[in-house]
């Protein structure tokens, strides 16, 4: 097994939501959530703070462009709340580390990749970022953002 077969399986499967688009999705930026890290449950309080922490300083860093989205597994329906962000791979991965996430989205050229933010060489390929997004009514947004 390589370093790159080490990722859990969940982060290949994974699809993201996103309200119907107001302007074009970018082909390049990240994902972050603030959520539990994979394998982990944390109650419900404690993800809502992490996610308004990690709002706070993306904005602070990139009040340009910050998408909200939500990550999601179509097959055992977990599903977290995330930010589509603007920043480079090294600053997410330094940011992903503060909020103890174990890997992230990088979106290059329209592909995505998951990233270790622990050592973000060790990424791995996903899909085309296209075919994993989910274009959703506002309203409908707003109620699985609820949800979480």
């Amino acid at each position: 097994m390589s370093i790159f077969d080490s990722f859990h399986p969940a982060y290949f499967g994974t699809r993201f939501c996103i309200q119907k688009p107001q302007r074009t999705v970018p082909d390049r930026g990240v994902i972050l959530s603030a959520f539990a890290t994979t394998g982990e449950v944390w109650p419900p309080e404690k993800n809502r703070l992490a996610d308004a922490r990690l709002e706070s300083e993306l904005r602070r860093i990139d009040h340009q462009f910050l998408i909200r989205m939500i990550g999601y597994c179509p097959t055992d329906g977990h599903a977290e709340a995330s930010w589509l962000a603007d920043l480079d791979g090294s600053m997410a991965c330094q940011i992903g580390i503060r909020f103890h996430q174990d890997a992230l989205y990088l979106i290059e050229q329209g592909e995505l990749y998951v990233v270790r933010c622990s050592d973000p060489t060790q990424r791995s390929y996903v899909a085309s970022f296209a075919q994993r997004l989910d274009w959703i009514e506002p309203e409908t947004m707003c109620q699985r953002l609820e949800s979480h």
